[in-house]
């Protein structure tokens, strides 16, 4: 415990991009229900379609859980900067959320609007994490 406790806030902002993640899952599948589109199926692709973009919206959360996680647990590893760590880790979060947001309430048109500069800003975070684990392994 006494390794991990400095990433506490890094870890917990994880955790709860997890229980969000679930909570999308149980969303998609309640509108997927209500539009009667089996459990697994893609929803026609369609911006204008509720579930279309919360299917999009979770399947993206999937997509980026493992790296994030990837990231978050090298950097403990090597010992990177536990400020930074929590710092990175928090702000990934913050993006994701707005992500979710922009998609879910279609905010903004479908290419190069503010989910497009969420998506990156959690990205690029995810990336500087990586970048700091490599660097403070060599």
């Amino acid at each position: 415990m006494e390794t991990v406790a400095p990433y506490a806030w890094g870890i917990i902002a994880l955790l709860v991009f997890v229980i969000v993640t679930l909570v999308q899952s149980a969303l998609v599948g309640a509108k997927k229900a209500g539009a009667s589109i089996t459990a697994g199926a893609t929803p026609e692709v369609d911006y204008g379609s509720t579930v279309y973009r919360f299917n999009r919206a979770h399947q993206n959360a999937v997509e980026n859980a493992a790296l994030i996680a990837i990231a978050l647990a090298a950097c403990i590893a090597t010992g990177v900067s536990a400020w930074w760590v929590n710092l990175l880790m928090i702000l990934f979060f913050v993006f994701r959320v707005l992500h979710t947001v922009f998609l879910v309430q279609n905010i903004g048109s479908e290419v190069q609007s503010l989910r497009t500069f969420a998506y990156v800003g959690a990205w690029a975070m995810n990336l500087i994490l990586a970048i700091m684990a490599i660097v403070a392994l060599m």
